[in-house]
């Protein structure tokens, strides 16, 4: 029994260490079957999304920066625009870029995509529809965007605050003056808009500065218009008035004859009604002169003609009026000689 014990004695720390090493190989193999997962899972993945802007004209950039990376575009692609292309898991195809002035943007694999036209849905189609019939991606999910701000629309003349600015939610003309401040007390009643796609092309924008009549004329506005508020036309009146100068056609919608002749203080006295003349330059540069009997438009005997910009209005004086009152003077200013020299 004695031996047995001891027997039982020697062999239990062999055995233990045998345990022990088992155990600690167990734990090595666990570790290096497990280390490979653990450092996959630890991987970052490059972003995919494009968040760098493309140069002014130029080569695409991949997306791998933090940025703005614009919204989905109702509307169409335009020259000019900077448009972000993401597709998913694949960051070799994600980039930035501009649409060039023939509508193209360069694309990896497939050269110039033609882009200009197409809203933001669209493009994403067709791109997506591009890669798989290439085989270049199984089953591409593609977003493009468009970043607004990089194709403002320019504000000039008389606003309060001119620049230029982003397109507006709703793109309309009075959303855009609403974000430059506003009109001045100067503003005219046509509004210019042009754009560079088109610098030819001009429209005509007729504005009612008193905003009653915004709704019948409000239009939509586009990235890249330039927007032209003019200052208010500009009437000359001289000859026999009161105040004779230049004067604001501001004042209301349609500034008749009477109205500009009342801004002049009225006729002063000594005058020829019926010789007062109207001169109005034509777009071809030649003047046209009519003659009005102004004591007539004031009396509303005759139609009040519409005063247009830079037309001038000059009220002769009558010549007999002129001589009968220079010899009245003459003869109050001899009256005291005769009756000095006279002694009957």
């Amino acid at each position: 029994m004695m031996s047995r014990t001891r027997l039982l004695t020697i062999h239990l720390p062999e055995l233990t260490k045998s345990m022990s090493l088992k155990t600690h190989l167990l734990v090595f193999a666990s570790l290096l079957l497990t280390l490979p997962v653990m450092l996959l899972g630890q991987t970052q993945r490059p972003a995919i999304i494009p968040l760098q802007q493309g140069g002014p004209a130029g080569p695409a950039s991949s997306a791998n920066s933090s940025g703005s990376i614009g919204g989905l575009s109702d509307g169409p692609i335009l020259p000019g625009d900077t448009v972000h292309i993401m597709v998913f898991d694949a960051p070799d195809f994600s980039i930035n870029t501009r649409v060039s002035q023939s509508g193209d943007v360069p694309y990896p694999f497939l050269g110039a995509f033609h882009i200009e036209g197409l809203t933001s849905a669209k493009a994403s189609e067709q791109l997506a529809k591009e890669l798989k019939d290439r085989n270049l991606i199984l089953d591409p999910t593609v977003t493009v965007t468009v970043d607004s701000s990089s194709t403002g629309i320019t504000v000039l003349g008389e606003v309060r605050s001119p620049g230029v600015y982003p397109p507006p939610g709703k793109r309309l003309l009075s959303d855009l003056l609403a974000q430059a401040g506003g009109l001045t007390a100067n503003t005219g009643r046509i509004i210019e808009i042009s754009n560079d796609r088109a610098p030819d092309k001009k429209s005509y924008v007729s504005w009612d500065p008193t905003m009653h009549n915004t709704d019948n004329f409000d239009r939509p506005v586009a990235a890249g218009d330039r927007v032209f508020v003019r200052a208010c036309g500009i009437a000359y009146v001289g000859g026999n008035v009161n105040k004779p100068g230049a004067y604001s056609l501001c004042g209301s919608q349609k500034m008749t004859l009477s109205e500009v002749v009342a801004l002049a203080s009225g006729i002063a006295p000594l005058t020829s009604q019926s010789k007062t003349y109207l001169v109005r330059t034509q777009p071809d540069g030649s003047r046209v002169v009519q003659q009005i009997d102004v004591h007539k438009v004031l009396t509303s005997q005759v139609a009040d003609p519409v005063i247009q910009e830079d037309d001038i209005i000059y009220v002769s004086p009558s010549p007999i009026k002129s001589v009968l009152k220079a010899a009245v003077a003459f003869a109050i200013a001899i009256s005291p000689s005769l009756l000095y020299i006279y002694h009957p």
